[in-house]
This record gives structure tokens, sequence and C-alpha cells, in this order.
């Protein structure tokens, strides 16, 4: 029987094929717990899809903002299956005062992490998300490959930012877009990495325009 709990999700691991990814903006701040509490109702009164693993959802920090993760294993079916599956479980947002978003199916393809991590590792306390869509004559792996290259070559393999644990590339199907959903230790030191490196990062990769995304913090995981 499924279950919900403040256990944050383990977004590297090996055994999901499909993360699906909805963000819903838009929304009146004084209803994000309402709608984070009738999201969870939602998850909780509908049947359990095969293949499903863990329902996440997140709280944007700037109150406006929810994100939903769901980690899909191999039995789940291709993605169209899985966005069919997803969509049961789906609230009316617009009854909550929130833009639907549109749930869009990635696979992890890179997950990076500092070469030295604290000991004890720190509790995830913020998480930034980001979409990127490639533009004509790109791809998201290569793309990712000359980000990540790029940033070896400006600061180095380590990659020793405070506050950092790990930054996840997901990809989609058709290799034509990206879902970057990173861990910090703290918004705060999210926020440096994001003005210092981030930021002139995307300038320099011709994405600048579509910046760096919102900032979440999590809510809840339900799981299989």
């Amino acid at each position: 029987m499924p279950s919900t709990s403040d256990v944050r999700p383990e977004i590297g691991r090996p055994d999901i094929t499909i993360a699906l990814v909805e963000e819903v903006t838009a929304g009146d701040p004084g209803r994000l717990r309402e709608a984070g509490a009738a999201v969870v109702a939602r998850w909780e009164s509908t049947e359990w899809p095969r293949g499903l693993e863990t329902l996440s959802l997140f709280y944007g920090t700037d109150g406006t903002s929810l994100l939903t993760y769901a980690q899909w294993a191999a039995d789940a079916g291709d993605e169209e299956a899985v966005v069919t599956a997803f969509d049961a479980l789906r609230p009316d947002w617009r009854a909550l005062g929130y833009e639907p978003g549109e749930p869009a199916a990635f696979a992890l393809y890179r997950r990076v992490q500092p070469t030295v991590l604290p000991d004890p590792l720190p509790e995830v306390g913020c998480y930034p998300a980001a979409f990127f869509a490639m533009r004509p004559g790109e791809t998201a792996r290569a793309w990712v490959d000359g980000l990540l290259g790029q940033e070896e070559e400006t600061v180095g393999e380590d990659r020793s930012y405070p506050g950092a644990i790990a930054a996840n590339f997901h990809v989609s199907t058709a290799d034509d877009g990206i879902f970057l959903l990173s861990e910090w230790a703290s918004e705060a030191e999210a926020l440096v990495h994001i003005k210092a490196e981030i930021e002139p990062l995307l300038e320099y990769m011709g994405q600048a325009e579509a910046g760096a995304g919102r900032r979440y913090e999590f809510h809840t995981t339900r799981t299989k």
C-alpha cells in the first residue's frame, strides 16, 4: 500500500527509467498550502499505477509555484503510457487557483556531484529546477556534455561549491529538451552559485533567455 512521508526522493535511483515532471505556476501565494494538501489528497485517493515508484511534491520558494516529480520503473511502459497513467493523479489545478503545467517525461542522463561531499551529508534544503529547449541543430545530451565540459575548464572537476550536493541533468526522449533538478543544502548557497557560475555558463551556452529557473523546497513524497 503506498505511503506518504517526509523522506526526500533519491534522484539518482538506477532502477528509474522515466521521470515525469510537471511545473505549475502563476498561483496565489495564499493558497499554496491548500493546493499542496489537495494534490496529496488526490494522490491518496487515486489507484496507484503500475510502474510508479515515487510521487514527490515541491513548493516554490517564491510562494507561487509547485513542482511534481514522479519516478517510474521499466515495467511502467513507454512514455505515452506513463503520461496517460499520470493524468489520473493530477488535480484540477484551475480550481485550486493555479495554471496547469505540461507534464513531460525525461530520463536522468548525468548526475554530477562534488568530488568530496561533507560527512555527514546535509539534508537537501533547496532544489533549483530549470527547463531548456534545444535550438535547431542542438541535442540535449551534447548540450549537457558541453555545459559540464565548459564548467570543468573554468572551475575544475572538483566542483567544491559550498552547499552543493548534486546536479541532475535529465533529457527528453527526443533529445530535444532538458530538465535540470539540483540539490543544495540551502537556498542562499544555491543563489550564490547561480549568480556566480550558472548564469554566465547559460549565457555562454546560448540559454541566457531561458534563465536558471525556479527554486523549490521539498514538501512530501508518496512511495510504492
